[in-house]
């Protein structure tokens, strides 16, 4: 039989170590008080539960990272100046505004 083995026997028959009920206490009030305390997991968590109730972490940031890409593209390729060369922020949704005489 080789050291290994033996180290094995050895601890197969050795007794496990007994905690304390007090550490034990400890121990698990720390654990509680750590998932109550405010931080930033905790607000990402909240905020993707408003956003998608359930879902992974990665979907709402995802969605919300898309609309981010899709807005920027949408600014991106918006015409500054219109055809007349006036300002193009005033006539690009002109049609949008006008509902009959407003």
């Amino acid at each position: 039989m080789n050291d290994d083995e033996e180290f094995e026997r050895l601890l197969r028959q050795a007794e496990p170590p007994q905690v304390p009920a007090a550490l034990r206490r400890r121990i698990l009030a720390d654990f509680d008080r750590i998932a109550t305390r405010p931080g930033l997991t905790r607000l990402l968590r909240l905020a993707a539960d408003a956003i998608w109730p359930d879902a992974p972490l990665w979907q709402p940031a995802g969605a919300l990272a898309l609309a981010l890409v899709v807005g920027i593209g949408v600014a991106a390729l918006a015409p500054l100046e219109g055809a007349d060369g006036t300002d193009g922020a005033s006539n690009l949704f002109a049609a949008d505004l006008d509902n009959g005489g407003f």
